[in-house]
């Protein structure tokens, strides 16, 4: 924190909550203020400076126009995706930092976001870092110096937003509950991925079938065709309308409508309002159109944002997560049992020198392919090394990490790979840490895992062995 900039952002805490009382008619002179009697405009600027940054931009939750500072050039719509970011974070309270292909940070807390940018991606990590906490402690101003602590209004579902865990899947949402509220018809959202283009449901109203999210949407499907054309288009039918749903899914013969949502003339997406085309009247359908167009950009820039945010924190050459992404859950990990297992791939440098590199990628690969298919939907597999994985095992006794860690030790070695027409044969050592019972701290347990594999590779690899509780 740069020291004189605390009681500065405090001070436009005291100016941004005057402004809020006048804003609703309940105050007539400013708030005192431990600082400066600054505006706010200029202290937003003071941020800004006080970190390099070329951007800086404060939102608000009830829709007033966003507080800016600096000046963008030769950038695109850069100052647009700052904003879009700022009310990102305001409505998940997550914080976001970006590096493509300029550097973003935002946090927020529900009632505001503030975000600052900086041109290219060289910004060191411990900058953004400090320029995190300085919006951290501005948010705080506003809210300590605001004149009444209003609590944010529901949202007209009846579900706050910090109950979305996901920014995308958060509009995603409310625009399902506004398109259900205009309809009176459950509904669903598809979006097509920012890189492969493929189709997924992100997200569908209170009364539809929640698990529908996460399945993929066929291309030839009337949801898939909509997502890449211009006009409403009807399904008689769930595999109509989505493509080819598992067995176990209900209102298989549900009929419906995909709107197409767009980004410019971009195919973003559908939005799929569910029941008997005929129920829809003229005005509702006239309503549907223009929620799926006031939408699709929000929708595009908030898909933007989270493939921006899975490449930074994504290995390259497996599609697993890498360890920015595995220390990012573990730093947030509250739960009283947890478990993490380092796995190493036995004898992988002979590999590498007999068969040569691309032979070692096909093996990486390969294994990553593995921990997928084992693993279960609420764990974790992250590269962290060159022939390194964690797994990540939330809520997980130490017995249950042994049985899981056996599982894909043999899973590994029983898993065929070929390569030059020859079957590779590839083992794994693995080491096994949890909480509470070999470590009392979440943040212990890479080293007992680390010192845990150690034991299986010295012990004749292609092993099982758990941390030692600690002392």
């Amino acid at each position: 924190m740069t020291p004189w900039l605390l009681p500065v952002l405090f001070a436009l805490g005291g100016v941004v909550g005057w402004l809020a009382a006048r804003r609703r008619g309940q105050g007539s002179g400013a708030v005192a203020s431990p600082g400066l009697p600054v505006d706010p405009h200029h202290v937003l600027d003071l941020l800004r400076r006080a970190h390099g940054a070329a951007f800086a931009c404060l939102v608000r939750g009830d829709g007033e126009p966003p507080l800016t500072a600096g000046g963008l050039t030769g950038a695109g719509d850069l100052s647009e995706r700052v904003t879009a970011t700022a009310r990102v974070a305001l409505g998940d309270r997550r914080q976001h930092v970006i590096r493509d292909p300029h550097t973003i940070v935002a946090v927020g807390d529900g009632d505001h976001g503030v975000a600052l940018a900086w041109i290219g991606t060289a910004v060191a990590p411990d900058a953004t870092d400090a320029a995190l906490a300085d919006q951290r402690a501005l948010l705080a101003g506003v809210r300590a110096g605001s004149a009444r602590r209003w609590v944010p209004k529901p949202a007209a579902t009846g579900i706050q937003a910090a109950s979305v865990p996901e920014a995308l899947e958060s509009v995603a949402f409310v625009l399902c509950e506004a398109a259900r509220a205009a309809s009176e018809c459950a509904t669903a959202i598809v979006l097509r991925d920012p890189g492969t283009l493929a189709a997924t449901i992100v997200a569908v109203s209170h009364d539809a079938d929640r698990r529908l999210i996460r399945s993929p949407v066929a291309p030839d499907s009337v949801a898939g065709r909509a997502c890449m054309g211009d006009v409403p288009i009807v399904g008689t039918s769930g595999k109509e309308l989505f493509g080819q749903l598992r067995a176990d899914r209900r209102r298989r013969d549900e009929q419906g409508v995909a709107f197409p949502l767009h980004d410019g003339r971009q195919g973003v997406g559908a939005l799929v309002v569910f029941g008997r085309p005929d129920q829809l009247g003229g005005a509702v359908q006239q309503r549907l159109v223009s929620l799926a167009e006031e939408n699709g950009p929000r929708l595009a820039i908030a898909a933007a944002i989270r493939a921006a945010e899975t490449r930074a924190q994504t290995d390259e050459l497996t599609g697993s997560w890498n360890r920015r992404a595995l220390d990012r859950i573990m730093q947030l990990d509250q739960s009283a049992e947890c478990a993490l297992l380092l796995v190493d791939l036995d004898h992988f440098k002979k590999l590498n020198d007999s068969l040569g590199h691309a032979a070692g990628d096909a093996a990486l690969r390969h294994v990553a392919r593995v921990f997928r298919s084992t693993l279960r939907e609420q764990d974790l597999a992250a590269r962290v090394g060159g022939e390194e994985f964690a797994l990540w095992l939330p809520s997980t006794s130490v017995e249950r990490a042994r049985e899981v860690a056996e599982r894909v030790r043999q899973a590994v070695g029983g898993a065929k790979l070929y390569w030059a027409g020859a079957e590779l044969s590839i083992t794994c050592s693995v080491g096994v840490a949890a909480k509470p019972a070999t470590v009392g701290q979440t943040a212990n347990l890479y080293s007992a895992a680390d010192a845990a594999l150690y034991r299986a590779k010295e012990s004749g690899r292609n092993r099982v062995e758990v941390a030692l509780p600690s002392r």
